[in-house]
Protein backbone atom coordinates (compact mmCIF):
# COMPACT_ATOMS: atom_id res chain seq x y z
CA UNK A 1 0.00 0.00 0.00
CA UNK A 2 1.37 3.54 -0.69
CA UNK A 3 -0.18 6.43 0.79
CA UNK A 4 0.96 9.88 -0.79
CA UNK A 5 0.87 12.62 2.11
CA UNK A 6 0.83 15.59 -0.61
CA UNK A 7 -3.17 14.22 -1.86
CA UNK A 8 -4.32 14.91 1.99
CA UNK A 9 -5.99 19.01 1.80
CA UNK A 10 -6.97 18.99 5.30
CA UNK A 11 -6.99 17.31 8.31
CA UNK A 12 -10.24 16.95 9.92
CA UNK A 13 -11.48 16.56 13.52
CA UNK A 14 -15.01 14.98 13.38
CA UNK A 15 -16.49 13.94 16.86
CA UNK A 16 -16.24 13.47 20.43
CA UNK A 17 -18.17 10.86 21.77
CA UNK A 18 -18.55 9.75 25.54
CA UNK A 19 -20.33 6.32 26.73
CA UNK A 20 -21.15 7.10 30.34
CA UNK A 21 -22.11 3.69 30.95
CA UNK A 22 -18.86 1.84 29.67
CA UNK A 23 -16.83 4.98 30.18
CA UNK A 24 -15.45 5.15 27.13
CA UNK A 25 -14.46 8.15 24.76
CA UNK A 26 -14.31 8.18 20.90
CA UNK A 27 -12.98 10.37 18.82
CA UNK A 28 -13.08 10.51 15.16
CA UNK A 29 -10.94 12.00 12.21
CA UNK A 30 -10.46 12.47 8.60
CA UNK A 31 -7.57 12.63 5.98
CA UNK A 32 -9.76 14.51 3.53
CA UNK A 33 -9.36 14.04 0.12
CA UNK A 34 -7.71 10.74 0.72
CA UNK A 35 -10.74 8.56 2.32
CA UNK A 36 -8.49 7.62 5.48
CA UNK A 37 -10.80 7.88 8.46
CA UNK A 38 -10.02 6.87 12.00
CA UNK A 39 -11.11 6.44 15.64
CA UNK A 40 -9.73 6.30 18.49
CA UNK A 41 -10.61 4.62 21.78
CA UNK A 42 -9.30 6.10 25.59
CA UNK A 43 -10.89 3.60 28.07
CA UNK A 44 -11.83 5.29 31.62
CA UNK A 45 -12.18 3.96 34.93
CA UNK A 46 -15.65 4.26 35.18
CA UNK A 47 -16.96 7.04 37.77
CA UNK A 48 -20.32 9.60 37.99
CA UNK A 49 -18.89 12.78 37.20
CA UNK A 50 -20.31 16.03 39.29
CA UNK A 51 -20.37 18.12 36.19
CA UNK A 52 -21.01 15.94 32.64
CA UNK A 53 -21.04 18.76 30.84
CA UNK A 54 -17.30 20.38 31.94
CA UNK A 55 -16.13 16.71 31.26
CA UNK A 56 -17.54 16.51 27.76
CA UNK A 57 -15.52 20.06 27.17
CA UNK A 58 -11.90 18.85 28.10
CA UNK A 59 -12.94 15.61 26.22
CA UNK A 60 -13.61 17.58 23.31
CA UNK A 61 -10.51 19.52 23.72
CA UNK A 62 -8.85 16.13 24.49
CA UNK A 63 -9.79 14.90 20.93
CA UNK A 64 -8.38 17.62 19.30
CA UNK A 65 -4.74 16.78 20.61
CA UNK A 66 -4.99 12.93 20.25
CA UNK A 67 -5.55 13.97 16.51
CA UNK A 68 -1.89 15.66 15.88
CA UNK A 69 -1.06 11.59 16.06
CA UNK A 70 -3.47 10.95 13.01
CA UNK A 71 -2.33 14.71 11.32
CA UNK A 72 0.93 14.39 11.31
CA UNK A 73 0.80 11.55 8.91
CA UNK A 74 -0.21 14.34 6.23
CA UNK A 75 0.57 17.57 8.26
CA UNK A 76 -1.68 19.38 5.44
CA UNK A 77 -2.18 23.01 5.35
CA UNK A 78 -6.05 22.90 7.24
CA UNK A 79 -6.87 21.28 10.31
CA UNK A 80 -10.42 21.62 10.82
CA UNK A 81 -12.59 20.94 13.80
CA UNK A 82 -15.87 19.95 13.49
CA UNK A 83 -16.08 19.88 17.76
CA UNK A 84 -16.69 23.11 19.16
CA UNK A 85 -13.13 24.69 20.65
CA UNK A 86 -13.06 28.00 22.60
CA UNK A 87 -10.80 30.60 20.82
CA UNK A 88 -8.30 29.82 23.61
CA UNK A 89 -8.21 26.69 23.36
CA UNK A 90 -7.73 26.82 19.67
CA UNK A 91 -4.74 28.90 20.78
CA UNK A 92 -3.47 25.63 22.71
CA UNK A 93 -4.33 23.75 19.80
CA UNK A 94 -1.96 25.54 17.69
CA UNK A 95 0.86 26.42 19.67
CA UNK A 96 0.98 22.24 19.99
CA UNK A 97 0.99 21.92 16.30
CA UNK A 98 3.81 24.41 16.08
CA UNK A 99 5.61 23.74 19.05
CA UNK A 100 4.63 20.51 19.84
CA UNK A 101 5.39 18.93 16.48
CA UNK A 102 8.41 20.88 15.92
CA UNK A 103 10.62 18.10 16.23
CA UNK A 104 9.05 15.69 13.64
CA UNK A 105 8.44 18.56 11.52
CA UNK A 106 12.64 19.16 12.03
CA UNK A 107 13.60 15.77 11.88
CA UNK A 108 11.18 15.30 8.65
CA UNK A 109 12.88 17.47 6.67
CA UNK A 110 9.76 19.47 6.02
CA UNK A 111 10.73 23.33 5.57
CA UNK A 112 9.95 25.15 8.73
CA UNK A 113 7.33 24.38 11.80
CA UNK A 114 3.79 23.60 11.07
CA UNK A 115 1.40 26.63 11.27
CA UNK A 116 -1.66 24.99 9.17
CA UNK A 117 -5.15 27.20 8.85
CA UNK A 118 -6.88 26.07 12.41
CA UNK A 119 -10.49 26.04 12.77
CA UNK A 120 -13.77 25.36 14.77
CA UNK A 121 -17.15 26.34 15.82
CA UNK A 122 -17.00 28.25 19.07
CA UNK A 123 -17.66 26.82 22.57
CA UNK A 124 -19.64 29.00 24.81
CA UNK A 125 -17.78 30.44 27.20
CA UNK A 126 -17.88 29.40 30.70
CA UNK A 127 -18.53 32.73 33.09
CA UNK A 128 -16.87 31.12 36.48
CA UNK A 129 -14.31 28.92 37.18
CA UNK A 130 -14.11 26.17 39.88
CA UNK A 131 -11.27 24.35 41.07
CA UNK A 132 -11.29 19.97 42.29
CA UNK A 133 -11.12 19.19 45.96
CA UNK A 134 -10.30 15.98 45.75
CA UNK A 135 -7.14 13.47 46.03
CA UNK A 136 -4.37 14.36 43.93
CA UNK A 137 -4.32 12.62 40.37
CA UNK A 138 -0.39 12.16 39.88
CA UNK A 139 0.95 10.62 36.49
CA UNK A 140 3.46 8.39 37.06
CA UNK A 141 6.10 7.45 34.30
CA UNK A 142 8.12 4.79 35.99
CA UNK A 143 10.96 6.86 36.41
CA UNK A 144 12.23 9.18 39.91
CA UNK A 145 10.47 12.57 39.25
CA UNK A 146 6.91 10.89 39.69
CA UNK A 147 8.21 9.26 42.68
CA UNK A 148 9.52 12.69 43.69
CA UNK A 149 5.93 14.24 43.14
CA UNK A 150 4.29 11.63 45.08
CA UNK A 151 6.65 11.59 48.20
CA UNK A 152 6.41 15.34 48.41
CA UNK A 153 2.18 15.53 48.61
CA UNK A 154 2.33 12.32 51.25
CA UNK A 155 5.13 14.82 53.14
CA UNK A 156 2.59 17.37 53.14
CA UNK A 157 0.03 15.49 54.04
CA UNK A 158 -2.07 14.61 51.10
CA UNK A 159 -3.22 10.89 49.94
CA UNK A 160 -2.21 10.98 45.89
CA UNK A 161 -4.12 8.84 43.31
CA UNK A 162 -1.14 7.48 41.01
CA UNK A 163 -2.18 7.38 37.17
CA UNK A 164 -0.90 5.94 33.79
CA UNK A 165 -1.84 5.59 30.68
CA UNK A 166 -1.62 2.22 29.44
CA UNK A 167 1.09 1.14 32.23
CA UNK A 168 3.60 -1.13 31.69
CA UNK A 169 5.53 -3.43 34.14
CA UNK A 170 7.53 -0.99 34.96
CA UNK A 171 4.96 1.65 35.79
CA UNK A 172 3.05 -1.35 38.31
CA UNK A 173 6.21 -1.91 39.41
CA UNK A 174 6.70 1.84 40.81
CA UNK A 175 2.88 1.99 42.09
CA UNK A 176 3.12 -1.30 44.38
CA UNK A 177 6.54 0.27 45.67
CA UNK A 178 4.46 3.43 46.98
CA UNK A 179 1.82 1.64 48.15
CA UNK A 180 -1.04 4.29 47.33
CA UNK A 181 -4.10 3.44 44.52
CA UNK A 182 -2.96 3.10 40.77
CA UNK A 183 -5.52 4.77 38.85
CA UNK A 184 -5.40 3.27 34.91
CA UNK A 185 -6.29 4.49 31.30
CA UNK A 186 -6.53 2.85 28.36
CA UNK A 187 -5.53 4.31 24.78
CA UNK A 188 -6.11 2.67 21.66
CA UNK A 189 -4.87 3.84 18.46
CA UNK A 190 -6.41 3.28 15.30
CA UNK A 191 -4.92 0.29 13.85
CA UNK A 192 -5.26 2.06 10.23
CA UNK A 193 -2.83 4.70 11.59
CA UNK A 194 0.28 1.74 12.02
CA UNK A 195 -1.06 0.77 8.50
CA UNK A 196 -0.69 4.48 6.81
CA UNK A 197 2.93 4.71 8.20
CA UNK A 198 4.30 1.39 6.71
CA UNK A 199 3.24 2.94 3.75
CA UNK A 200 4.50 6.21 3.52
CA UNK A 201 2.98 8.27 5.66
CA UNK A 202 5.08 10.64 7.78
CA UNK A 203 5.75 9.94 11.35
CA UNK A 204 7.55 10.51 14.17
CA UNK A 205 7.24 12.37 17.97
CA UNK A 206 3.96 14.18 19.24
CA UNK A 207 3.61 15.96 22.34
CA UNK A 208 2.53 13.02 24.28
CA UNK A 209 2.54 14.99 27.79
CA UNK A 210 0.19 17.30 26.71
CA UNK A 211 -2.43 14.42 25.05
CA UNK A 212 -1.86 12.10 28.73
CA UNK A 213 -2.49 15.34 30.91
CA UNK A 214 -5.58 15.68 29.52
CA UNK A 215 -6.54 12.17 29.48
CA UNK A 216 -5.39 12.10 33.34
CA UNK A 217 -7.79 15.70 33.71
CA UNK A 218 -10.90 14.08 32.17
CA UNK A 219 -10.31 10.64 34.87
CA UNK A 220 -9.85 13.27 38.00
CA UNK A 221 -13.01 14.48 36.90
CA UNK A 222 -15.01 11.33 35.88
CA UNK A 223 -13.90 9.85 39.99
CA UNK A 224 -14.14 13.23 41.73
CA UNK A 225 -10.36 13.09 42.17
CA UNK A 226 -8.26 16.85 42.36
CA UNK A 227 -6.32 18.78 40.27
CA UNK A 228 -3.83 16.65 37.70
CA UNK A 229 -0.18 17.41 39.39
CA UNK A 230 2.69 16.80 36.89
CA UNK A 231 6.11 16.17 37.66
CA UNK A 232 8.01 18.22 35.20
CA UNK A 233 11.00 20.02 36.15
CA UNK A 234 12.32 23.45 34.54
CA UNK A 235 14.99 21.92 32.33
CA UNK A 236 12.04 20.73 30.09
CA UNK A 237 11.39 24.74 29.07
CA UNK A 238 14.52 23.96 27.53
CA UNK A 239 15.17 23.71 23.64
CA UNK A 240 17.19 20.99 22.38
CA UNK A 241 17.96 23.27 19.52
CA UNK A 242 17.10 26.24 17.20
CA UNK A 243 16.14 25.41 13.81
CA UNK A 244 16.35 28.94 11.37
CA UNK A 245 15.64 30.97 14.59
CA UNK A 246 12.87 28.62 16.11
CA UNK A 247 12.80 26.63 19.26
CA UNK A 248 12.44 23.14 19.15
CA UNK A 249 12.01 21.71 22.23
CA UNK A 250 11.72 17.64 22.21
CA UNK A 251 9.84 17.98 25.99
CA UNK A 252 7.34 21.14 24.51
CA UNK A 253 4.27 19.42 26.22
CA UNK A 254 6.87 19.28 29.72
CA UNK A 255 7.66 22.73 29.14
CA UNK A 256 6.60 26.12 31.34
CA UNK A 257 5.03 27.64 28.33
CA UNK A 258 3.04 24.20 27.41
CA UNK A 259 1.29 24.42 31.12
CA UNK A 260 0.99 28.09 30.83
CA UNK A 261 -0.79 27.85 27.40
CA UNK A 262 -2.51 24.62 29.10
CA UNK A 263 -3.72 26.20 32.02
CA UNK A 264 -5.46 29.09 30.04
CA UNK A 265 -7.51 27.01 27.86
CA UNK A 266 -9.07 24.67 30.43
CA UNK A 267 -9.75 27.67 32.06
CA UNK A 268 -11.71 28.95 28.34
CA UNK A 269 -12.39 25.32 27.18
CA UNK A 270 -14.39 23.85 30.59
CA UNK A 271 -14.56 26.73 33.08
CA UNK A 272 -11.38 24.79 35.37
CA UNK A 273 -9.04 26.56 37.45
CA UNK A 274 -5.92 25.20 38.92
CA UNK A 275 -6.77 21.61 37.75
CA UNK A 276 -3.38 21.04 36.22
CA UNK A 277 -0.41 22.07 37.07
CA UNK A 278 3.63 20.49 37.65
CA UNK A 279 4.83 20.63 41.26
CA UNK A 280 8.42 20.55 40.41
CA UNK A 281 8.28 23.20 38.22
CA UNK A 282 10.71 25.44 40.06
CA UNK A 283 13.44 22.98 39.61
CA UNK A 284 16.72 20.97 37.67
CA UNK A 285 16.29 17.78 37.03
CA UNK A 286 19.57 17.49 39.05
CA UNK A 287 17.92 19.09 42.19
CA UNK A 288 15.41 16.61 41.64
CA UNK A 289 17.47 13.81 41.87
CA UNK A 290 18.86 15.13 45.16
CA UNK A 291 15.21 15.06 46.35
CA UNK A 292 14.79 11.15 45.31
CA UNK A 293 17.97 10.37 47.15
CA UNK A 294 16.29 11.43 50.58
CA UNK A 295 13.29 9.67 50.09
CA UNK A 296 12.39 8.19 53.68
CA UNK A 297 11.77 5.88 55.60
CA UNK A 298 14.58 4.05 54.37
CA UNK A 299 12.40 0.44 53.41
CA UNK A 300 10.57 2.48 50.85
CA UNK A 301 13.77 4.11 49.22
CA UNK A 302 14.52 0.90 49.15
CA UNK A 303 11.75 -0.44 47.17
CA UNK A 304 11.98 2.61 44.68
CA UNK A 305 15.04 1.92 44.26
CA UNK A 306 14.47 -1.91 42.78
CA UNK A 307 11.42 -0.68 41.17
CA UNK A 308 12.25 2.77 39.12
CA UNK A 309 13.84 2.78 35.69
CA UNK A 310 14.54 5.56 32.97
CA UNK A 311 15.52 3.60 30.52
CA UNK A 312 14.30 4.84 26.25
CA UNK A 313 15.01 1.16 25.65
CA UNK A 314 12.43 -0.44 27.97
CA UNK A 315 9.76 1.91 26.86
CA UNK A 316 10.10 1.91 23.54
CA UNK A 317 10.99 -1.49 22.49
CA UNK A 318 8.28 -4.02 22.47
CA UNK A 319 9.85 -6.97 24.50
CA UNK A 320 12.81 -5.19 26.21
CA UNK A 321 13.47 -6.17 29.48
CA UNK A 322 11.87 -3.91 32.68
CA UNK A 323 15.27 -2.96 33.49
CA UNK A 324 17.69 -0.29 32.44
CA UNK A 325 19.81 -0.77 29.73
CA UNK A 326 22.83 1.43 30.70
CA UNK A 327 23.47 2.24 26.46
CA UNK A 328 20.67 5.03 26.07
CA UNK A 329 20.93 8.65 26.56
CA UNK A 330 18.20 8.86 29.51
CA UNK A 331 20.73 6.20 31.39
CA UNK A 332 23.26 7.92 31.16
CA UNK A 333 21.92 10.99 32.18
CA UNK A 334 19.73 9.81 34.53
CA UNK A 335 22.99 7.99 36.46
CA UNK A 336 25.07 11.61 35.95
CA UNK A 337 22.22 13.20 37.58
CA UNK A 338 22.14 10.55 41.15
CA UNK A 339 25.70 10.16 40.99
CA UNK A 340 26.11 13.82 43.06
CA UNK A 341 23.21 12.99 45.54
CA UNK A 342 23.94 9.28 46.98
CA UNK A 343 26.85 6.55 47.71
CA UNK A 344 27.92 4.66 44.81
CA UNK A 345 26.90 1.41 46.02
CA UNK A 346 23.57 2.94 46.09
CA UNK A 347 23.42 4.19 42.44
CA UNK A 348 25.05 0.88 40.99
CA UNK A 349 22.29 -0.97 42.65
CA UNK A 350 19.86 1.29 41.01
CA UNK A 351 20.75 1.05 37.54
CA UNK A 352 23.03 -2.11 37.88
CA UNK A 353 26.02 -0.98 35.06
CA UNK A 354 28.79 1.53 36.56
CA UNK A 355 28.31 4.11 32.93
CA UNK A 356 31.12 5.90 34.22
CA UNK A 357 33.59 2.43 34.18
CA UNK A 358 32.68 2.59 30.20
CA UNK A 359 35.00 4.61 28.18
CA UNK A 360 32.36 3.75 25.64
CA UNK A 361 29.96 5.63 27.21
CA UNK A 362 32.24 8.84 26.56
CA UNK A 363 30.69 9.86 23.16
CA UNK A 364 26.79 10.01 24.74
CA UNK A 365 28.09 11.96 27.60
CA UNK A 366 29.73 14.58 25.40
CA UNK A 367 26.53 15.04 23.72
CA UNK A 368 24.95 15.42 27.09
CA UNK A 369 27.23 18.25 28.10
CA UNK A 370 26.61 20.07 24.04
CA UNK A 371 30.45 19.12 23.06
CA UNK A 372 28.49 17.99 19.40
CA UNK A 373 25.92 19.66 17.94
CA UNK A 374 23.17 19.81 20.43
CA UNK A 375 21.72 17.45 23.00
CA UNK A 376 19.66 14.36 22.10
CA UNK A 377 16.16 14.42 21.13
CA UNK A 378 15.67 12.92 24.63
CA UNK A 379 13.88 14.09 27.77
CA UNK A 380 17.20 14.92 29.78
CA UNK A 381 18.39 18.46 31.33
CA UNK A 382 19.69 21.42 29.76
CA UNK A 383 23.48 21.04 28.81
CA UNK A 384 24.16 23.39 31.24
CA UNK A 385 23.07 21.15 34.37
CA UNK A 386 25.33 17.99 33.21
CA UNK A 387 27.95 20.24 32.91
CA UNK A 388 27.19 21.16 36.98
CA UNK A 389 26.21 17.12 37.29
CA UNK A 390 30.28 16.44 35.77
CA UNK A 391 31.82 19.14 38.00
CA UNK A 392 29.72 17.94 41.51
CA UNK A 393 30.54 14.06 40.48
CA UNK A 394 34.54 14.72 39.83
CA UNK A 395 34.11 15.79 43.11
CA UNK A 396 33.48 12.41 44.74
CA UNK A 397 36.83 10.06 45.02
CA UNK A 398 34.83 6.96 43.22
CA UNK A 399 33.73 8.94 40.61
CA UNK A 400 36.99 11.14 39.64
CA UNK A 401 39.10 8.67 38.38
CA UNK A 402 36.17 6.92 36.13
CA UNK A 403 37.00 6.90 32.36
CA UNK A 404 34.48 8.84 31.63
CA UNK A 405 34.39 11.44 33.84
CA UNK A 406 38.42 11.53 33.35
CA UNK A 407 37.17 12.23 29.38
CA UNK A 408 35.46 14.88 30.12
CA UNK A 409 37.12 16.72 32.09
CA UNK A 410 40.24 16.37 29.80
CA UNK A 411 37.56 17.53 27.18
CA UNK A 412 36.61 20.77 29.27
CA UNK A 413 39.16 21.18 31.96
CA UNK A 414 36.96 24.10 33.45
CA UNK A 415 34.65 21.84 34.75
CA UNK A 416 37.00 20.76 37.57
CA UNK A 417 36.84 24.46 39.18
CA UNK A 418 33.12 24.59 38.43
CA UNK A 419 31.33 27.40 38.09
CA UNK A 420 29.42 28.34 40.91
CA UNK A 421 27.02 31.04 39.84
CA UNK A 422 26.33 28.23 37.70
CA UNK A 423 25.73 25.90 40.46
CA UNK A 424 23.82 28.10 42.21
CA UNK A 425 21.45 28.23 39.68
CA UNK A 426 20.55 25.15 38.47
CA UNK A 427 20.66 23.76 42.20
CA UNK A 428 18.62 26.77 43.18
CA UNK A 429 14.83 27.55 42.28
CA UNK A 430 13.27 29.02 39.42
CA UNK A 431 10.24 30.85 39.20
CA UNK A 432 6.62 28.73 38.38
CA UNK A 433 3.63 29.52 38.63
CA UNK A 434 2.11 29.39 41.95
CA UNK A 435 -0.48 27.00 42.97
CA UNK A 436 -2.68 26.48 45.65
CA UNK A 437 -1.05 26.96 49.54
CA UNK A 438 -1.01 23.11 50.44
CA UNK A 439 0.85 22.27 47.47
CA UNK A 440 3.15 25.07 47.59
CA UNK A 441 3.89 23.18 51.35
CA UNK A 442 4.15 20.03 48.63
CA UNK A 443 6.70 21.27 46.51
CA UNK A 444 9.04 22.64 49.43
CA UNK A 445 8.99 19.37 50.81
CA UNK A 446 11.26 16.77 49.54
CA UNK A 447 13.47 19.07 47.17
Amino acid sequence: MDFDPAAVSAFRYLAARFDPVAAVAEFDYELGGSGERFTERVSFVSGTPADPDRLQRVLDLLGAILGLSYYKAAAPPRYESRVPLAPVALDYLRAAIRSGLAEFAYRAGLPGPLEPEVTAPGAEPYHESVALDGAPLVPIGGGKDSVVSVESLRAAGLEPVQFSVNPNAIVERVAAAAGLPLVAARRRLDPRLLELNAGGALNGHVPVTAMNSLIALAQSLLIGAGPVVMSNESSASDPTLTWNGFPVNHQWSKSLEAELALRDALAAQAGLADVSFSLLRPFSELRIAGGYARISPPERAAAYDAAIVSCNRAFRIRGAEPTWCGECDKCRFVFLALAPHMAPERLLGIVGHDLFADEAQLPGYRALLGLGAHKPFECVGEEAESSVAVTLASRIPRWAGSPVIRGLLADAPELGAGDAAQEARILGASEALPVPPRYEEARRALV
